[in-house]
């Protein structure tokens, strides 16, 4: 077994560009094609904050780092088209846990790693830089809900309701079917980018990715439109191990599907999506179930939060 302290950070990047060629690897910055409307968003992740090692194998944590980072691209109706990774490594990480990690950042054909950066610390840490393109398309922005518009999510949600705590469990008992499939599900993400071509036809112009909870989400929404919405939680659609916890599952969060406003004169967007809501004039956020108004809070994460 091979530590990073044994070859040091040159070695280090050796040892990638041999894995892993990039064409801009060998230069002070990346240089990309010209891009029409470009989109760019950078995501933070720390081990013992956001992830343990241990959770899963290096080249899926990777992979479910990348497409959250690539979710927020995907929320503003952006395609990828690269991604850059400066990591922060203990001494003690081994080369081969790296490389793997490695793997699984470029698990996507159409967003290469083009750079980044290596610094020592204490804890393993990724920042993600990731560059997307909207071409002739407008942005879908937060801004653009109006009154009168119903409110779509692009799938089930809850998937990351007691997942941690599920992973810690399985390291000492043994887990339900459901419970797997739930930890499953929270391990593998996936940006939406399938979805922006049914968005766009729909003539869809708002929308924002679930990483903060419903309820969060809809207060963005709300608060940067102008409007009210009127959310309608027995029509959410909940992952099975949630579906009897949709108050759990909507302020989870970690979900990465797409919460976006629908025109009163579009055509419906089909299967795979649903309708959960509606904006109104007014302001703040209205949460009802089955027609009884719940008292709700919608702060969704926040770093610096007092516990």
């Amino acid at each position: 077994m091979t530590y990073l302290s044994d070859i040091g950070e040159h070695g280090f990047i050796r040892a990638l560009r041999e894995k892993f060629p990039m064409a801009s690897a060998g230069d002070d910055a990346a240089v990309l094609s010209s891009l029409k409307t470009p989109v760019v968003t950078s995501d933070s992740f720390f081990e013992g904050t956001h992830f343990y090692r241990w959770w899963t194998s290096p080249a899926k944590l990777a992979k479910r780092l990348l497409e959250a980072t690539l979710s927020d691209i995907a929320a503003m109706g952006g395609e990828p088209v690269s991604v850059l990774s400066s990591v922060m490594l203990p001494p003690d990480i081994e080369v081969e846990w790296l490389l793997d990690f490695y793997d699984g950042l470029t698990s996507r054909a159409d967003c290469p790693v083009v750079g980044g950066e290596t610094i020592r610390g204490s804890v393993f840490g990724v920042t993600l830089t990731a560059i997307g393109e909207c071409g002739e398309n407008k942005p879908l922005l937060r801004s653009s809900v109006k009154a009168g518009d119903s409110i779509w999510v692009t799938g089930p949600l809850g998937r990351s309701f007691d997942s941690p705590e599920l992973l810690e469990k399985s390291r000492t008992q043994k887990l339900t079917i459901l419970e797997k499939q739930q930890i499953k599900l929270f391990l593998t993400p996936e940006a939406r980018f399938d979805t922006l071509l049914i968005l766009r036809k729909c003539g869809v112009q708002a929308a924002i990715d679930v990483s903060d909870g419903l309820f969060s989400e809809c207060h963005h929404l709300a608060c940067e439109s102008g409007v009210k919405i009127h959310l309608e939680l027995e029509k959410v659609p909940m992952v099975p191990y949630t579906s009897l916890n949709p108050r759990g599952g909507a302020t989870a969060g970690e979900d990465f599907e797409l919460l976006f406003s629908l025109p009163d004169s579009a055509p419906l967007p089909g299967e795979g999506f649903f309708r959960v809501g509606s904006a109104t004039e007014g302001r703040g956020v209205v949460v009802t179930d089955s027609g009884h108004e719940l008292s709700i809070s919608v702060g969704g994460y926040d770093h610096f939060s007092r516990y």
